[in-house]
Parts: C-alpha cells; sequence; structure tokens
C-alpha cells in the first residue's frame, strides 16, 4: 500500500495529462493505476477491522468507516450508471437495497453526525464489501472504454432528470447541490471527482480511523 504522497503523485499525473487529446491514453492509465492503488486500501480496510470497528467514531473529524465506504460507493453507483451510462445502478439491478440492510437508498450526505454509529452498524459489512467490488470493477470498466471525445461531454438533461426521479440523491439541503454540481461536469470533471479524489479524501479518513482504533501505523 503506498503512501498519501504517493498516491498524490500518481493523481496529479493523471490530472494533468487526462485533459489534452495526445496524452488521454496516458492518462487513463495513470487514473487505472491509482484506482489499484485505492483497492488495495479497501482490501487493506476489510483485512484489518472487525465488524464493530466499522461503526465507530472516534475522531472528531471523521465520521465511520462503514459510512465511508457506503457513501464512496452509492456516488460512484450513481454517477457512473445513472449518469454517464444511461443505466440501472447497481444498488438496483444486484438487489442491495435489500441486501445491505441501508435504511436509505441516497448517497447519505444527509445524515446528522449524531446518527451515524447507528446507520453504520445497520449495514451488513460482507454485503457492502460485495458491493463495492462490483462497482469498482464497473468503474474501471468504464474507464477504459472512454474515449478523448466521450471524455469533453456534458451529462444530458434527460440524465440529470432521470437522477432527480429516482430519489438517491436526498433533496435536504446538504446532499440536494450534488445533482447540479455533477451534472455541470465534463465526463473528466466525474473522472477527476468522484472517480478519484473523492476517493482519496475518503479513503483516507478510514485510514486515519484504523491507525486510531488499531494503532497500526
Amino acid at each position: 500500500m503506498k503512501t498519501n504522497q504517493q498516491r498524490s503523485e500518481v493523481f496529479k499525473l493523471f490530472q494533468t495529462n487526462i485533459k489534452r487529446k495526445k496524452d488521454f491514453e496516458f492518462g487513463k492509465e495513470q487514473l487505472l493505476t491509482l484506482r489499484e492503488e485505492f483497492m488495495s486500501v479497501y482490501n487493506f480496510i476489510f483485512d484489518t477491522c472487525n465488524n464493530d470497528d466499522f461503526a465507530k467514531m472516534p475522531l472528531s473529524k471523521d465520521k465511520t468507516i462503514a459510512y465511508y465506504l457506503f457513501h464512496l460507493t452509492r456516488i460512484e453507483d450513481i454517477t457512473s450508471n445513472t449518469l454517464i451510462l444511461g443505466k440501472k445502478q447497481i444498488f438496483f439491478k444486484r438487489n442491495y437495497d435489500e441486501l445491505l440492510n441501508s435504511p436509505i437508498i441516497t448517497t447519505g450526505n444527509e445524515i446528522e453526525r449524531n446518527n451515524l454509529v447507528e446507520f453504520s452498524s445497520m449495514l451488513e459489512i460482507n454485503q457492502l464489501k460485495n458491493y463495492i467490488y462490483e462497482v469498482f470493477s464497473n468503474t474501471n470498466n468504464i474507464i477504459k472504454d472512454m474515449s478523448y471525445e466521450d471524455s469533453r461531454k456534458k451529462v444530458s438533461d434527460e440524465r440529470k432528470a432521470e437522477l432527480v426521479k429516482l430519489h438517491t440523491v436526498s433533496e435536504n439541503e446538504n446532499a440536494f447541490w450534488l445533482i447540479d454540481y455533477w451534472c455541470n461536469k465534463t465526463y473528466t470533471g466525474l473522472l477527476l471527482m468522484p472517480f478519484s479524489r473523492h476517493q482519496m479524501l475518503h479513503l483516507d479518513g478510514c485510514l486515519r480511523i484504523i491507525s486510531k482504533i488499531k494503532k497500526v501505523f
């Protein structure tokens, strides 16, 4: 598993090259390399933590591991499938809306801090692991198949309307802004956020929590 600094260096290579047609394929390679590193972090989390650890919130500026993993994966599922592919979210297609035992179908942005531990305790962690791996693999395939021309497209009005209709982003003010935020981006913008920077942000949060409760770093 690489250090945060090493991950940041790969991200910068991806960020610099993905916007230029002649360097686009190299940029994609760097993104896939970075996401391979993200997967090593996911594997470390599942290998290191027991079920109780996923619902602990020992740090005042971080949430819970279960919340971060659910949140990351819902956002990636929503943006990759509803907004880019125009297909059914894996959450519904593979019945994770039932398997995860989640009380919500949204991204979780609307959950108040004092409810995070209860929410995290409800999730079926083994199913969350399966959901993460399915969504992550699906997104990697999207990245591999994306052309430079496709990357310059913006989310269509039809797909934005479909997202609103699905109610997978809460109407709460802490969440609903995400719809405009994503839909004003090109696909390149979605590669940058949420498929890379967002992952880095919250996986780092997971590692801080593990460092606190497991003393492994």
